[in-house]
């Protein structure tokens, strides 16, 4: 069998420019990658000859990860640069944070390339991320931008939010980061850092209001485009996790249709308490890992080996079975309560009228 494979890698290299021998050759290098690369070392030039040829490609993150092959920091990185939203490349990211590469990664941020790095970075949701994207969000000098992507990135984790709100607690965040944090450390997920983040950063006045009863609000008469718009702005988050017509993030279900789904007291009900009706394969799950790290997300495919889970913002991320050592469901929705403190009463109102509007997607 090791024969075998050995030989369509061979194939492959023997003439990379055709697609169909490359691809060969990749299919040969997945079966080999619980191979002892130092206990075969004809196979591992092979497979290190094979890597160089696949430079700018997701394979080449994939081989790295898989073969745990030491020494290409700054490939991975500038993949990581390249593609910092998307699943391989916060892979890349995350393949990165090592001793050899901290150090590109601290210069990169003061480069040219400082938004895909801190983007990338603060997608990884990893411990050791988080130094790096707090000592960028209280340097005042830098870009307001770059740090915002910085908080956003803290707010993802635990110790992340935890270690911001303790800055902000000390008056040591840039005065002009303020409203960024509020934000971000208003809508985490664990309920006491929640309180305090409420409390040392309120809502903006006039959002809070006090809604009128349930049975009011869905008689109250809704404006379809100023719904959309609400629908759409950064500070309501619907699109965030959701989709109309292929506008918005694919993370939540996609609501191009939802109007023939659910009735205007549903889509109220909802918003209001997003813990009631959980769509089904949409459960939150929490995984810890060996390293300390924790992870909420939507679990999209899972083997005896490994688990992915898709996180809020549409990355996915993959787990070693080995490496995670607990997992939990969790009874509520992945959605965070008290959306509704972001908007009025009116535009609750004009919100729902836009989302039961939406009878049918779009081509």
């Amino acid at each position: 069998m090791l024969k075998r494979i050995f030989i369509a890698l061979a194939i492959g290299l023997a003439a990379p420019h055709l697609s169909a021998q490359v691809d060969v050759q990749i299919e040969a290098l997945k079966r080999l990658k619980d191979i002892d690369l130092e206990a075969n070392p004809a196979i591992k030039k092979v497979v290190l000859d094979t890597l160089e040829s696949l430079r700018g490609q997701a394979v080449f993150v994939e081989i790295v990860r898989d073969f745990k092959l030491p020494g290409h920091e700054a490939e991975l990185l500038r993949y990581a640069q390249a593609h910092p939203g998307d699943s391989i490349g916060v892979e890349a990211i995350r393949l990165s944070l090592n001793d050899a590469g901290l150090k590109r990664i601290r210069d990169a941020i003061d480069g040219p390339h400082a938004t895909g790095t801190v983007t990338a970075l603060a997608n990884a949701q990893v411990p050791e991320a988080g130094p790096l994207l707090l000592r960028l969000a209280k340097e005042a000098k830098k870009p307001l931008a770059l740090r915002t992507i910085a908080v956003n990135g803290l707010a993802k984790a635990k110790p992340g939010a935890q270690a911001l709100l303790a800055e902000a607690k000390a008056g040591r965040l840039p005065a002009d980061l303020q409203f960024a944090a509020g934000n971000a450390l208003r809508g985490v997920r664990w309920n006491n850092l929640r309180a305090q983040a409420t409390k040392l950063f309120p809502p903006p006045q006039g959002l809070g209001q006090a809604l009128p009863p349930l049975a009011k609000l869905v008689t109250m008469k809704g404006d379809i485009a100023n719904g959309e718009k609400v629908f759409f702005r950064p500070q309501s988050t619907c699109a965030t996790c959701h989709q109309v017509n292929g506008r918005g993030i694919d993370f939540g279900p996609k609501l191009s249709g939802i109007g023939t789904k659910l009735g205007r007291e549903a889509l109220l009900l909802s918003i209001l308490d997003p813990s009631a009706g959980i769509s089904f394969g949409y459960e939150a799950w929490l995984l810890k890992t060996k390293n300390g790290a924790e992870a909420l997300g939507i679990i999209t495919s899972q083997t005896d080996d490994e688990v992915t889970l898709k996180l809020p913002g549409g990355i996915a991320i993959t787990y070693k079975t080995a490496d995670i050592t607990k997992r939990t469901q969790l009874p509520t929705s992945i959605m965070p309560p008290g959306l509704q403190a972001t908007m009025t009463p009116q535009e609750l109102v004009d919100l729902v009228s836009y989302m039961h509007s939406l009878k049918q997607a779009k081509p």
